[in-house]
């Protein structure tokens, strides 16, 4: 480990490294087609890693909210409730379904994703569909 620090602080002191950045996704719309747009209110950002076990499921719910996932491992295929469907695997971004109906299920092994919300302090990020404000927040 001292040997690595020392490497690195030899780098960084040179001035001979590079910075790299790869742009990972740009849209203005969902993965659907559908559209985005922000909450009114105080905005908050929040992030969360979510894994879902080998053929299990997130149960059905909406995001009221912009989201945005990174698949960090596994393939996670996406259900609208009206029968929409949609696979995403490993180093893939997306944009999620705004207010639409959906799940998210592991296919063949597990999946780990990290999740961005764009949200306000007065709103949740996810709305089960058995949560009261399920009728108020989420279509189909």
């Amino acid at each position: 480990m001292k040997l690595l620090n020392y490497v690195l602080a030899l780098i960084l002191l040179s001035g001979s490294y590079a910075v790299y950045s790869l742009d990972l996704l740009e849209s203005q719309t969902s993965w659907d087609g559908g559209q985005v747009s922000y909450p009114k209110g105080q905005a908050q950002v929040t992030s969360m890693k979510v894994i879902i076990n080998d053929n299990d499921d997130t149960k059905f719910h909406c995001h009221p909210v912009p989201t945005f996932g990174y698949i960090l491992s596994g393939t996670v295929e996406v259900e609208t409730k009206d029968g929409k469907k949609i696979q995403f695997t490993k180093g893939e971004s997306v944009v999620e379904v705004m207010r639409t109906v959906h799940r998210g299920t592991a296919i063949g092994g597990p999946v780990e994703i990290v999740v961005f919300y764009a949200g306000s302090v007065d709103l949740p990020n996810t709305v089960m569909m058995d949560d009261d404000l399920s009728h108020e927040l989420c279509r189909g």
